[in-house]
C-alpha cells in the first residue's frame, strides 16, 4: 500500500476514513486475510489511530469514526477550521494576476467548509462573503439573497468576481481603443503650442502614450455610465481636454488636446444617456464634455494634419449627431 496517513487529529476523521478505504479497495484482491473490504478498512483503520486514542473495542467503520468524533482532538480540529473559515480572505486584485485563481480560493474554503461541518446555506454565505473586501461584501450580499445551495453559491462567487473584474475602476490604467479605426487614444509628447500636447491616435498599444489613469470621484471605485471622470496621461501627466474656443486643425471641430489642468467628462453607454451600469471591458462607450452649456462628443476620424515634420491623426469634440467614429472601447487593463 501507499504510505498511508495517521489519524493525530489534524484531518476529518470522514476524510481520512475514506482515504484509508480507497487504498484498500486497490489492495483487497490481493490480500486475503480479510473476508470483505469492511473488514480490511477496519482492522488498518485502527493500527493508525494515535495511540492516545483508545479503539480497542471498536467493531464497525462507523462505531470507530463515532469515538473519533467524541475525542477532544476533533473538537479541537473543528474550532480550528472555523477559525480558518473566519480569517480566510480573497485576494482580489482588479489590475493583475492573482497568486491564487477564483477556482484554488473556492476548492480551499469548501475544504474548510467540509472540516469545520458548515452545512447551513446561511452558515455557508456568512463565511464566504466575509472573505470579500468590505467595499465588495453588500453587493455580493444582494446577489445570493435567493441562492438556496452550495454549489449555487460557490458559482455565483464566481460570475461576481469575473464581473468585477470587468468592471472599469477608479485609479484604472486602460488602453482606450477607437471602434471605427482600431487605434489607441494618445497623448503624443509634442507640445501644442498654448494648448498643452497633442492628442492623437496610436496604432502601438504598446506605447506609454496610450495609457490613460481613469480618476473618478472616489478611489477604487467602480465607475457607472453617466458619471464624471477625468483622463490623465501618465505618460505626460496632462489631462484628455478640449476646447471650444479654438478649431481642430483638419477638420475645424473643437480641439482636443492634454493639458495639465483638470477637465471632466461624462461616460455614456453607446449614445444612451439615462443608462447607468456599470462601465466594463469591451463596453462601446462615447465620452461627453461640457463646456458652459455646450456639449459635445469626443471623436476620432481619418484626417490628419501636420506639426512640423510630424503627422498625426486627428481627435476632435463635435456637438453633430452621433455617429460610429464616436464609439470608444476599453479592451483591457
Amino acid at each position: 500500500m501507499n504510505l498511508l496517513p495517521k489519524y493525530d487529529g489534524t484531518i476529518h476523521p470522514d476524510e481520512w476514513l475514506r482515504q484509508i478505504k480507497t487504498q484498500c479497495m486497490i489492495h483487497i484482491n490481493n490480500n486475503h486475510y480479510y473476508s470483505n473490504l469492511e473488514n480490511m478498512t477496519l482492522e488498518v483503520a485502527k493500527s493508525l489511530v494515535d495511540p492516545s486514542i483508545n479503539v480497542n473495542n471498536v467493531r464497525s467503520n462507523d462505531q470507530l469514526l463515532t469515538t473519533l468524533k467524541n475525542n477532544v482532538l476533533f473538537k479541537i480540529f473543528l474550532k480550528s477550521s472555523k477559525q480558518k473559515l473566519r480569517d480566510l480572505s480573497y485576494k482580489f486584485n482588479t489590475c493583475g494576476d492573482e497568486a491564487e485563481s477564483t477556482l484554488e480560493f473556492l476548492v480551499k474554503f469548501k475544504k474548510l467548509c467540509d472540516n469545520a461541518e458548515i452545512i447551513n446555506i446561511d452558515d455557508q454565505k456568512f463565511y464566504l462573503i466575509h472573505t470579500l473586501d468590505i467595499i465588495y461584501q453588500y453587493k455580493f450580499s444582494e446577489k445570493i439573497i435567493n441562492i438556496n445551495t452550495f454549489d449555487e453559491l460557490l458559482t455565483s462567487f464566481q460570475d461576481f468576481i469575473i464581473d468585477q473584474k470587468c468592471s472599469i475602476r477608479s485609479s484604472s490604467i486602460v488602453i482606450i481603443k477607437h471602434v471605427a479605426t482600431g487605434k489607441y487614444l494618445s497623448s503624443n509628447n509634442c507640445p501644442n503650442g498654448r494648448y498643452g500636447y497633442v492628442v492623437t491616435l496610436s496604432n502601438n498599444q504598446s506605447d506609454p502614450s496610450c495609457q490613460w489613469q481613469i480618476i473618478g470621484q472616489s478611489l477604487n471605485d467602480e465607475i457607472h455610465y453617466g458619471n464624471k471622470i477625468r483622463l490623465k496621461s501618465p505618460a505626460t501627466n496632462q489631462y484628455l481636454s478640449s476646447t471650444n474656443g479654438c478649431k481642430s486643425p483638419a477638420t475645424n471641430h473643437h480641439l482636443v488636446y492634454s493639458y495639465g489642468s483638470i477637465f471632466n467628462w461624462i461616460v455614456q453607454f453607446g449614445n444612451s444617456v439615462d443608462y447607468n451600469g456599470m462601465w466594463k471591458l469591451n463596453d462601446k462607450f462615447s465620452l461627453l464634455c461640457e463646456i458652459g452649456s455646450a456639449k459635445s462628443l469626443l471623436r476620432a476620424h481619418d484626417f490628419h494634419f501636420n506639426i512640423g515634420n510630424k503627422n498625426f491623426q486627428e481627435v476632435v469634440c463635435h456637438n453633430e449627431r452621433f455617429g460610429g467614429n464616436d464609439e470608444w472601447c476599453i479592451e483591457f487593463f
